[in-house]
C-alpha cells in the first residue's frame, strides 16, 4: 500500500506594499517590544517609552515615536523587519 500524495495548497501572494504600523496598543507595542503590557507601562511610567494618547477611550502609541524615544539608530536601516515596520 502506497502512502497518499501530499501537495502544497497555494499561497496568496504577499501584499506588494507593507502595512505601515501607525497606532498600537499596549498589547501590541508589548509583542513589537518582545515585552509584556504591564512591563510597557513600567517603561512609560520610567520615561523608557513616550506617553501614549487616548483614541477611542483607549491608549494608543504612534509607532513612529516609540522608535524615535528608543533611539533605534541607522544600523536599523538594514534591518528588514524594522524598514518594513516603517513601510520601507
Amino acid at each position: 500500500m502506497t502512502a497518499p500524495r501530499l501537495t502544497l495548497a497555494a499561497l496568496p501572494e504577499p501584499a506588494e506594499q507593507p502595512r505601515v504600523i501607525a497606532y498600537v496598543g499596549s498589547g501590541t507595542l508589548a509583542n513589537l517590544l518582545d515585552a509584556i503590557p504591564t512591563t510597557v507601562w513600567d517603561w512609560v511610567r520610567n520615561g523608557h517609552l513616550p506617553i501614549p494618547r487616548k483614541i477611542g477611550g483607549s491608549a494608543r502609541w504612534k509607532w513612529s515615536e516609540v522608535e524615535k524615544h528608543i533611539g533605534i539608530g541607522p544600523s536599523a536601516e538594514e534591518d528588514p523587519i524594522l524598514k518594513a515596520s516603517r513601510g520601507g
